[in-house]
């Protein structure tokens, strides 16, 4: 008996025409949902603009002053003594001292 050419209407491989899903429903038969990335249009960022070298951070809260140790104090003292030695600026030891300390707790509010 010869074989008839299958017609259009039967179901092919990977046809959903009368197949059912795992949750009952017939497949093709309900649209496609698009994802919420291909639902809502894509927005373009704005490019950010360049840091500019130099520019300062945007001024926080004052932190507290940080008092210096002597120990710490007395170092800073030492090499700032030491500059005004090599190039025979005036002041004295007790200015040493007070600028030491002045620059320290300047450093440790930045």
């Amino acid at each position: 008996m010869p074989r008839k050419p299958k017609s259009t209407e039967e179901n092919k491989p990977g046809d959903s025409a009368g197949t059912q899903s795992a949750n009952g429903k017939a497949n093709g038969t309900e649209p496609k949902k698009k994802t919420r990335a291909a639902a809502a249009p894509a927005k373009k960022k704005a490019p950010a603009a360049p840091k500019k070298l130099g520019a300062k951070k945007p001024a926080a809260a004052p932190k507290a002053p940080v008092e210096p140790t002597d120990e710490q104090i007395r170092l800073r003292a030492y090499f700032i003594a030491e500059r005004r030695h090599k190039l025979s600026l005036p002041g004295d030891s007790s200015h040493d001292w007070i600028e030491a300390r002045r620059q320290l707790i300047e450093e440790s509010q930045r």
